[in-house]
């Protein structure tokens, strides 16, 4: 079957089985529709998706592609049950590695050199930071100061003429631009203690660390500018990216993301690469220039009915994508045939990473990388490639060309999946703009479950903001689940335990008939959804709504419900979870419990488990013990009951909930969530404390405003300074009937004054008051 839904869009071939389909649709980026999900190989689902740049902390914006194609996968393994192989790649041979990882490594040599002069290093700093301002606002430091930057009063000029980088602008010139402002300010105020520091001969050498490190976006480059070709240990840039592979998994465990089945680097399938460009060559599709290796875009589109730009053909030609697309490090070759050429092989400079190859010694090019590892593992034809929406052009269709060249295809791959943007303030969360939360730092404030939660009330493919209103709304659904979980596993609990024979009446009456009903509802609304490309905010209302349904039955109380219904819903539920990757519990009800202990160490014994609570309970029995042989009073007792329950049990993960019929339900929940939400409980207490206080003060300073004005007395009024250059006659009550002139005020005008005159009147009689009370 073959469908296209453009003119200007290349054909795509609809994939064919006779293996019994899911009725799953997909929203295929190469179609921009959904389009029926059919896997090449019967039930065998072959995926790829790029990985990370591994050069720094990973952040939302990575959570978001990663988690939000983590929930995809777990919907087609777990949920619809096809037999996935998952690829994902390690970018750890690339421009922004090896600029990082040799900046890095120059900054601290330059740091532990014991042989610079203080004198020295603020005159380092005060090159790189002009060489930094004059670069990035050359076009502004042109036009509004008329010369470069070379003093303090320059930078201080330019600064004024920018509004303190609020210019409009200065602002909009570019993307980049407030973050190469903010780092340019932040070096330039440590540069100025610095320097006076020297001045008065109080420089010390610690002082100068936290000048290059405050420097370090303004000095770093003109390090490697200086320096950059020097470095040749290849263990430097190896050892830059395997730290932050590592950073990035630990994140990644974190937020729950399974693992990829296999996992490639490109550093460990250069050969493979080498290879795969010559085949691009042998074919007609690529040449080399001055030791790089380039594709031809003019030789393929077009030619033996191949596309280029197949996902994003309107940016064909975009010279700032495709700058981008060829690194930091790569300078536009005069030799390439066109602009839309793009490296397949780079020839390697002084300074960089380098492989034998038929050109030369060189590295990888970007894009080449992904097409190679996930042929060299999955095949010449791909079921499912994800990744962000920012790679669609142009890695994703160099990708694809450079694929279909290789292997003279049409179609490399049949589903191209693309997670929406993570905005943050309006903007794109990105590295490269500086406007990003480590994962890390969202892990400080948010759960994983939380986290999990906004990207599940969120269409994939759309993008997303990341802002406290959209986490606020996470936090409560998250909660209302843990809520719920929290009530019916312990009514289960107790239900099992005190479990007992028939007492021959009927319990599944209307409402519990309503209940099924609901369920079952509930259930062909979430398989609908996630059949409709993987539709997760529709079957995260459906299941609200059963939970909420649920909960309006469990109001019947524990002698008027049917539990075995109750579990039957919550298993349901449960498995939901469990399919989007909320908890990694097997079978257990709810979140389940962690297997492994805190620390990674494995199965928690039953001493660290019991021996806390043991613990609590060994304390109260001490107390009530003495109260007793004491003969202590009730109330003292009690408040022992409510320490228990309020403060002892709760941070050991056990909550007491009293109910009406004189029986407490025991729940329990993570110890460290019971903190969060005490401690978001306290902040909204002491906000609305403090709201009211502001009120309360501001009403007080109104009332003392009024107070104030009512000192003066209405007779007076009109007989200050200011009121004789304006009157020259008054009546009996001090009311002005004159102008200046000696002209009758109008009846209007009288009236007017009159009734200031009477309000004056009660202010001034409540402040007389006030001094009597």
């Amino acid at each position: 079957m073959m469908s296209s839904n453009s003119s200007n869009r290349p054909v795509w071939n609809q994939p064919e089985s006779t293996y019994p389909q899911t009725g799953l649709k997909v929203f295929n980026s190469l179609t921009k529709s959904k389009v029926p999900f059919v896997p090449r190989e019967g039930n065998n689902v072959s995926w790829y998706g790029c990985g990370p740049t591994v050069y720094d902390a990973a952040h939302m914006g990575h959570a978001c592609s990663y988690v939000t194609f983590d929930i995809i996968r777990r919907i087609m393994e777990d949920y619809i049950g096809y037999d996935m192989s998952v690829v994902m790649n390690i970018t750890d041979v690339d421009d922004k590695v090896i600029l990082r990882a040799r900046q890095k490594y120059l900054l601290k040599q330059y740091q532990d050199d014991a042989s610079l002069s203080p004198e020295q290093v603020v005159g380092d700093v005060t090159a790189a930071f002009n060489e930094y301002v004059n670069k990035h606002f050359k076009d502004f430091v042109e036009s509004r100061i008329g010369k470069k930057v070379a003093t303090s009063e320059d930078w201080k000029e330019f600064v004024a003429a920018v509004d303190q980088g609020k210019d409009a602008a200065f602002v909009a010139s570019d993307e980049k631009t407030p973050m190469h402002y903010n780092a340019a300010s932040t070096a330039f105020w440590a540069l100025s203690v610095a320097r006076l520091h020297v001045s008065e001969g109080k420089a010390r050498p610690d002082e100068m660390l936290t000048l290059t490190n405050s420097a370090e976006d303004v000095l770093s480059p003109w390090l490697d500018r200086q320096h950059g070709a020097e470095v040749t240990d290849q263990r430097i840039f190896r050892d830059l990216a395997a730290f932050w592979e590592k950073d990035f998994f630990e994140d990644m465990d974190a937020l729950n993301v399974r693992r990829p089945h296999v996992l490639t680097r490109v550093s460990e399938f250069v050969d493979d690469i080498v290879r795969f460009v010559q085949r691009i060559i042998d074919n007609g599709y690529a040449y080399e220039v001055d030791g790089s290796v380039y594709f031809d875009v003019g030789a393929f589109d077009g030619k033996n009915d191949h596309f280029y730009a197949k996902l994003e053909p309107n940016s064909k030609g975009n010279s700032r994508l495709l700058a981008d697309g060829e690194g930091s490090l790569t300078k536009e070759e005069l030799n390439k045939r066109s602009l839309s050429d793009f490296a397949l092989w780079k020839m390697s400079k002084p300074g960089e990473p380098r492989w034998p190859s038929p050109w030369g010694e060189g590295r990888p090019g970007w894009h080449i990388e992904c097409s190679v590892m996930a042929s060299e593992i999955l095949g010449a034809q791909i079921d499912v490639h994800v990744g962000g929406i920012d790679l669609a052009f142009p890695h994703h269709d160099n990708e694809l060309c450079q694929s279909e060249a290789h292997f003279e295809n049409h179609q490399w791959v049949n589903y191209f999946m693309h997670a929406g943007h993570l905005n943050i303030e309006g903007l794109k969360m990105s590295k490269s703009l500086k406007n990003f939360i480590t994962i890390k730092e969202a892990l400080n404030k948010y759960s994983s479950r939380q986290i999990r939660t906004l990207f599940l009330l969120s269409q994939w493919n759309k993008p997303l903001f990341f802002d406290a209103k959209s986490m606020e709304e996470a936090i409560v659904i998250e909660k209302s689940l843990s809520n719920f979980f929290a009530n019916t596993t312990a009514l289960l609990r107790e239900f099992h335990l005190r479990q007992s024979e028939s007492d021959a009446r009927r319990h599944t009456l209307a409402p519990e008939l309503d209940l099924l009903e609901a369920l079952k509802d509930a259930k062909s609304q979430v398989h609908s959804a996630l059949l409709d490309s993987f539709d997760t905010p529709t079957a995260m209302r459906a299941i609200q709504e059963i939970v909420s349904r649920t909960n309006t039955y469990l109001q019947r109380g524990r002698d008027n419900i049917d539990l075995q219904i109750v579990q039957t819903v919550v298993e349901y539920v449960s498995r939901i979870m469990r399919v989007f990757g909320m908890s990694n519990e097997s079978s257990a009800l709810g979140w389940g419990s962690s297997a492994a202990s805190s620390d990674g160490q494995g199965v928690a014994d039953r001493e660290s488990i019991l021996l806390p609570v043991a613990r609590v309970l060994s304390d109260f029995r001490d107390v009530v013990r003495e109260l007793a042989l004491s003969g202590g009073d009730k109330q003292a007792l009690l408040k022992l009951c409510d320490k228990i329950r309020d403060s002892d049990l709760p941070e050991l993960g056990v909550i007491i909930d009293d109910h009406g019929d004189g029986r407490a339900l025991v729940k329990i929940a993570d110890p460290e969530e019971i903190q969060r939400d005490r401690e978001r409980q306290e902040a909204e207490i002491a906000q609305r404390l403090l709201t009211k206080q502001l009120q309360a003060q501001k009403a007080e300073e109104k009332r003392q405003g009024r107070l104030a004005k009512g000192k003066q007395s209405p007779e007076e009024m009109f007989r200050t300074p200011e009121m004789l250059e304006l009157y020259s006659a008054w009546d009996e009550h001090g009311i002005p009937t004159k102008d200046k002139a000696g002209e009758e005020l109008t009846k209007n005008k009288v009236k007017k004054l009159a009734k200031e005159y009477d309000a004056q009147k009660k202010l001034h009689e409540k402040y007389l008051e006030s001094l009597n009370a």
